[in-house]
């Protein structure tokens, strides 16, 4: 159960980054950023979001996630394990208000779909973590490599 926690988290997180970021960007669009600075900013928001919200999800998530399951598959008929579980998860997701909210249901939604894929072992875990690390690194070049050619092009008056 551990092994499919922390995979959880590692999928999780970078999912819960870009629905945040989407719903940051939207609700924020700059009227002289055109589509390259908002686009830059969509991806840096993701970059500090999953660098923040991973280690979280990793521990208090993780953490909270079993401890619901455990109280549900103990306090609860197996009619009614799913409902406890969501509602403990929700339970525990209240800390940051709609923030963590949305973590709490996301984690939970993400463990529902793993639980009935079936067992995972701790190589598979151990891959799982290079998620959000793979997520980083790619989208910081990224962004890296959109600033360069914004430059380039600036320097060399190619707009």
């Amino acid at each position: 159960m551990w092994n499919r926690k922390i995979v959880t988290a590692s999928i999780a997180s970078p999912v819960y980054a870009i629905l945040l970021a989407c719903g940051v960007t939207m609700t924020g669009v700059r009227e002289n950023g055109g589509l390259s600075g908002v686009l830059c900013d969509f991806l840096l928001m993701t970059v500090a979001y999953v660098a923040v919200s991973f280690p979280i999800m990793l521990t208090y998530g993780v953490v909270t996630s079993w401890c619901s399951d455990w109280l549900a598959n103990r306090f609860s008929s197996k009619r009614f394990r799913w409902f406890t579980s969501f509602a403990l998860h929700i339970l525990f997701g209240l800390v940051l208000s709609w923030l963590s909210l949305l973590a709490a249901v996301l984690f939970y939604l993400v463990d529902c779909l793993l639980q009935h894929r079936g067992d995972i072992t701790k190589p598979h875990t151990m891959k799982s973590l290079l998620i959000p690390i793979g997520y980083l690194l790619i989208v910081t070049g990224s962004v890296y490599i959109i600033d360069v050619t914004q430059d380039l092009f600036v320097r060399f008056n190619f707009f």
